[in-house]
């Protein structure tokens, strides 16, 4: 018997049909969604997670010299610390020294690097204040921190120092080799440039006309290129000494007879390698690079980059 109405007379003719996968025709919008943010969720969880951050440490070592606890000092002592800091997970950027006195703080040290760790000193000389709280920081990439902090009391049972008074100093700007534009605290002595060369180990002031007009510098100063000849660039030492502006009575000034005063008027944070826009009154207090404080007054001043300056100058011994 034939079948009629029958597409197919045997299973052998009919035709195998693949089908394209709709998503349309299994999910609605709803599960659609659902879907799709399984998967996202998924591959989120898969990402490697982030190593786990190490702060950097930092440490006062206990030295022979060295300040490393707290301690009682003396006014005008000179105070030495041996400093030593390891990076976390990244380099070391900065350090910083930090003062509070009376309630006020100021940063006496904040120098840059990009060093794993190190190990330095650093000197300082204590002032007038009674008590300070000083705290060493570092700081790394990650912009982590470490610090370590200790207190320092001045020793009232010590006494202020005596002064050297030098009444009337005369320098002369880059363009008058007479007497010079350098000057020497231990020699007690003004040289003109080649003479300065030759004794560069001891120079502490130098004298010129400059982008900031009449300024008192230092070989270690950065002076402008082309002041002076040959820009130091031969000189193996160059000394720094830093200034201060002041505001002092000139009466005070006049009565100074001891360094409490020189110690008072000098604050490490403040200090500048340059005293600017020289002018007959201005004050400025002044440390050398043997740690020396000092106030200098202009007296005078005659001409520009040939003239002379004269200065007045209380100064440690």
């Amino acid at each position: 018997m034939i079948l009629s109405g029958l597409k197919y007379s045997f299973i052998s003719d009919m035709h195998i049909k693949s089908y394209p996968f709709n998503p349309d025709r299994v999910l609605n919008p709803f599960t659609g969604w659902i879907f799709i943010i399984f998967l996202s969720l998924y591959f989120l969880g898969c990402k490697e997670e982030e190593p786990e951050k190490f702060p950097p440490s930092i440490l006062l070592e206990n030295q022979s010299g060295f300040i490393h606890t707290d301690t009682t000092v003396g006014v005008n002592t000179q105070m030495n610390f041996a400093i030593s800091a390891k990076a976390g997970n990244t380099n070391l950027t900065n350090l910083i020294v930090l003062v509070i006195s009376s309630g006020n703080s100021q940063r006496f040290l904040d120098t840059s690097m990009n060093t794993p760790a190190f190990s330095i000193t650093k000197k300082f000389i204590k002032g007038l204040e009674s008590n300070e709280i000083w705290t060493f920081i570092i700081r790394d990439k990650n912009r982590l921190s470490d610090s370590v902090s200790i207190n320092i009391q001045r020793d009232t049972t010590v006494g202020f120092n005596p002064i050297k008074h030098i009444t009337s100093l005369i320098m002369s700007a880059q363009n008058n080799s007479e007497p010079g534009s350098f000057y020497s605290f231990a020699a007690d002595q003004v040289y003109p440039l080649f003479e300065a060369t030759l004794h560069q180990e001891l120079i502490d002031l130098v004298y010129y006309l400059g982008e900031d007009e009449l300024t008192m510098g230092s070989p270690g100063a950065n002076i402008e290129t082309g002041i002076f000849e040959g820009d130091f660039l031969n000189w193996t030492v160059r000394r720094t000494t830093r200034f201060i502006e002041l505001a002092t009575p000139p009466e005070v000034f006049d009565a100074c007879e001891n360094d409490s005063l020189l110690i008072a008027s000098w604050n490490d944070g403040d200090g500048k390698r340059k005293a600017k826009f020289l002018a007959p009154g201005k004050m400025f207090s002044f440390k050398t690079s043997d740690f020396k404080t000092g106030i200098f007054r202009v007296i005078a001043i005659q001409g520009t980059d040939a003239g002379t300056v004269n200065v007045e100058i209380k100064v440690q011994e």
